[in-house]
């Protein structure tokens, strides 16, 4: 187990996924986890409602692969998994 912030974390071996559910904004989500992802990794990030402004705001090398609505048994809104990769 780690206990460090996850923008100053540094693995020996990088990830082929980074998780994220109610973590920050997919612009601060990103920049803070970009490091631990290997070059072909994704990013999935658990969101409520389609967050089109903040995708809309994210760098130019990464781009959007893949959005799923899904549905949370026992919940009422909007979910959404989005899956991030590099350009």
């Amino acid at each position: 187990m780690v206990h460090e912030r996850v923008e100053k974390f540094q693995p020996e071996i990088l990830f082929d996924g980074i998780i994220s559910r109610a973590f920050a904004s997919l612009q601060d989500m990103l920049s803070w986890t970009e490091h631990l992802c290997a070059p072909e990794g994704v990013f999935l990030a658990m969101k409520g409602m389609y967050p089109v402004e903040e995708i809309e705001q994210l760098p130019d090398h990464i781009r959007l692969h893949e959005s799923l609505e899904l549905s949370v048994p026992g919940t009422e809104g909007e979910r959404h998994l989005l899956i991030f990769g590099r350009a």
